[in-house]
């Protein structure tokens, strides 16, 4: 990489030309000689490149560093960098990468310092992002590439729907293009012109998957359907045996997750086959999260199962933005502003205390196994007549309060909008976090109790513009004196029982030998920002899956397991003692 470097110091520190975005209002920094100033701050950097642009009214920034070999890669140096800038300079400053370490170059390395920059710049705007997972050592390489025609009903251009855009605004925040997707077996005698019109099925039945972004001179992004297109299905040949099968699969698809996208070239859906012996054994299919969410991947794989040919229902991605953007979508989404403003002058501030061992990377991620939840919270739904979700949600908060000492506590359940007509059957993401602030004093019962109109009110206002609820955090921050860190989200995923089985009260002994049972491990450490608190409840066989992702900067390690085990044990002791107190004695 060139740029600034100890040797040679470049006077122009923004690269404000991309040729993919022609028309684009780009910012150069106040100063010209920003790079120079980090550069000679930090002993540590051998080179630096800072690129801006100005998004839709607001100037981001980003510094790359390149550091030198026998220093550390994994230290914090976004307040040195912070410290070289002026005010109004540190002001626009989004995050501070590290080359070599947070950034995957899979075409190589570029060799200089503007073709950095401008891809870069992509990456800045959210028109081409990275991907996730380990990556692999050697990236397989396809016999064959078919190439497959598609075609389906519909074509034009709008903006991105309310669902969409939140999840691009993650995505972007994240700089990760949020795959989705595995591994499947295939059924014997599929061939892979099965799946090649399998392929062809998926992109013509869903409009989403014909979908592809163009950014306007502001860098907006917009949604662009085809009518008709090509893609390729990649074929790659494998050695006899199930392990030869299933090692091939698993590489493609960490090669798939870990290759950047572009948003603006690149179709929904990388599909591939491993065949053996002329017959194809397994498919792997990876697609970004702008496409589809759970409930759109549940319809997808219900008509690809059914080759439905009856015509969707519900709006389409493009049909549904136009009514979000309508008179009446305002006002639904106006409404929700309202109910969200009165949660936002009421939650406590800070969300999260500073942590006391805050770690590099900062981002870690923990998975608990608990063969005690599923009894434990089954009794409690059973006592109090409240579904699993909002049992699960009433323990979750309880445990959260107890680790952070804050309360009440500020959740943003992942609603999947499915139960709403115009959405129920599309395939898109149409999923949006809405609000519960939740008084976690008195018995797990009145806690549960509270989750009830709680949740109604998140679910009837969980349909909103995201763009209007940033603007409506940042003003209302501001009227309050304090950043507000609405960053707290809960994802709950379990699959409630088409008729539920009778539950069977475990005695205390019966429950300390489940409890004792769990499985607490650390499932990953990373640089690339994840939301400040994310948790999911998942089915796992004969126990409930709890995963977190958390930032350790606002709950420390030992505070991430803490809350995992605290949510079993609130389940658990509320389950053998009716009328337990929380212990949650502030706030309210």
């Amino acid at each position: 990489m060139t740029g600034v470097t100890k040797t040679e110091l470049i006077s122009t520190p923004i690269v404000a030309s991309n040729t993919a975005f022609p028309d684009d209002e780009c910012h150069r920094l106040p100063s010209t000689d920003a790079e120079k100033r980090i550069v000679e701050a930090l002993p540590q950097v051998s080179a630096c490149v800072v690129v801006s642009a100005r998004l839709e009214g607001r100037v981001k920034t980003d510094v790359l560093l390149q550091l030198h070999a026998d220093v550390d890669q994994h230290a914090d140096y976004e307040p040195a960098v912070r410290a070289a800038l002026d005010d109004a300079e540190a002001e626009t400053l989004r995050r501070v990468f590290v080359i070599g370490l947070e950034r995957d170059f899979p075409e190589g390395s570029p060799g200089d310092r503007d073709a950095l920059a401008r891809w870069h710049y992509a990456e800045l705007l959210g028109a081409r992002l990275l991907g996730g997972g380990p990556g692999v050592d050697r990236v397989p390489v396809a016999t064959e590439r078919v190439p497959v025609d598609f075609a389906g009903p519909g074509s034009g251009e709008g903006e991105l729907s309310w669902g969409q855009r939140e999840i691009w605004q993650a995505m972007t925040r994240q700089g990760n293009w949020l795959p989705l997707g595995g591994v499947k077996p295939l059924d014997p005698g599929t061939t892979v012109q099965d799946i090649a019109d399998e392929l062809a099925y998926v992109y013509g039945r869903f409009p989403s998957m014909r979908t592809r972004l163009r950014f306007d001179e502001r860098a907006r992004p917009y949604q662009v359907l085809f009518a008709e297109g090509r893609t390729h299905l990649e074929v790659f040949d494998a050695a006899d045996g199930d392990a030869a099968a299933d090692e091939l699969a698993t590489a493609v698809a960490a090669h798939y997750e870990r290759h950047p996208y572009d948003m603006r070239a690149e179709w929904p859906v990388r599909m591939a086959v491993v065949r053996q012996g002329g017959a194809a054994t397994r498919m792997v299919v990876m697609m970004h999260h702008l496409a589809l969410d759970g409930g759109g991947a549940e319809t997808m794989l219900r008509d690809v199962a059914e080759r439905a040919t009856e015509p969707p229902t519900g709006l389409q991605q493009l049909e549904l933005a136009a009514w979000q953007y309508s008179p009446a979508g305002r006002r639904q989404t106006d409404r929700a502003m309202r109910y969200f403003g009165e949660l936002l002058r009421a939650m406590p501030v800070p969300t999260f205390p500073a942590s006391a061992d805050p770690r590099r990377p900062p981002w870690w991620t923990a998975e608990y196994s608990s063969p005690a939840l599923p009894s434990a919270l089954a009794l409690l739904a059973a006592r109090t007549g409240a579904d699993l979700a909002r049992v699960t949600t009433a323990g979750y908060a309880i445990a959260l309060a107890r680790v952070t000492g804050v309360n009440p506590v500020l959740l943003r359940p992942v609603i999947g909008n499915r139960f709403r007509r115009q959405l129920a059957d599309v395939v898109c993401h149409a999923s949006q976090a809405a609000f519960v602030l939740l008084d976690t004093r008195g018995t797990v019962e009145d806690v549960i109790e509270r989750t009830g109109p709680a949740s109604m009110n998140a679910l009837k206002h969980s349909f909103y513009d995201p763009e209007q609820l940033d603007e409506l955090v940042r003003r209302i921050g501001e009227e309050r004196g304090a950043k507000l860190d609405v960053a707290s989200f809960v994802n709950y995923r379990r699959v409630a029982p088409a008729t539920p089985e009778p539950v069977s009260a475990p005695t205390r002994e019966e429950f300390a030998a489940q409890c004792a049972a769990s499985v607490f491990r650390w499932a990953g450490q990373r640089n690339d920002p994840v939301e400040r608190l994310f948790i999911n409840f998942d089915d796992a066989p004969g126990a409930v899956r709890i995963t977190i992702e958390a930032d350790t900067r606002a709950l420390a390690p030992a505070q991430i397991e803490r809350v995992a085990r605290g949510i079993e044990e609130v389940a658990v002791e509320a389950a053998l003692q009716e009328g337990l107190d929380t212990g949650v004695v502030s706030g309210g």
